[in-house]
């Protein structure tokens, strides 16, 4: 037990550091590291874990950063492609063309396989939606 489990009872803690607490899991920080600097008991910390609201907010916390990051990654990825064009066109080595090709189409069809499914499921999504009245 840490001494803030064998402390006098606090006040209840407060919805900002049940929010603070869920972001941090999301990102990827220890319960018990989160706990000591908060003065939180572990167990309070592990509590709030079951709950609706904690789930909500490390999806919705982790949707954003994976969010984030497929932003940066598209904003390199043109210049990625053209790289890649500019080697299967240009390199010294045959080779190395081959392998950029090879990846240009490689790739060309990860993309568009992904592309599909997205279409697939907004597809999904909406006739769902349309026949639970919820189209406005």
């Amino acid at each position: 037990m840490n001494s803030a489990e064998t402390t006098m009872p606090q006040e209840e803690p407060s919805i900002d550091q049940r929010e603070k607490f869920a972001v941090a899991m999301a990102l990827g920080q220890k319960v018990s590291v989160w706990a000591n600097r908060n003065g939180i008991p572990r167990r309070t910390c592990y509590n709030w874990r079951k709950t609706k609201e904690y789930k909500v907010t490390v999806q919705d916390v982790r949707r954003r950063a994976y969010e984030r990051a497929i932003g940066q990654f598209v904003r390199n990825l043109t210049g990625a492609v053209g790289k890649i064009a500019l080697l299967a066109k240009e390199a010294k080595s045959e080779s190395i063309q081959l392998q950029a090709a090879r990846a240009v189409l490689r790739e060309s069809i990860k993309v568009r396989e992904h592309y599909d499914l997205e279409e697939m499921a907004t597809d999904i999504e909406r006739r769902l939606d349309e026949r639970d009245g919820k189209v406005p």
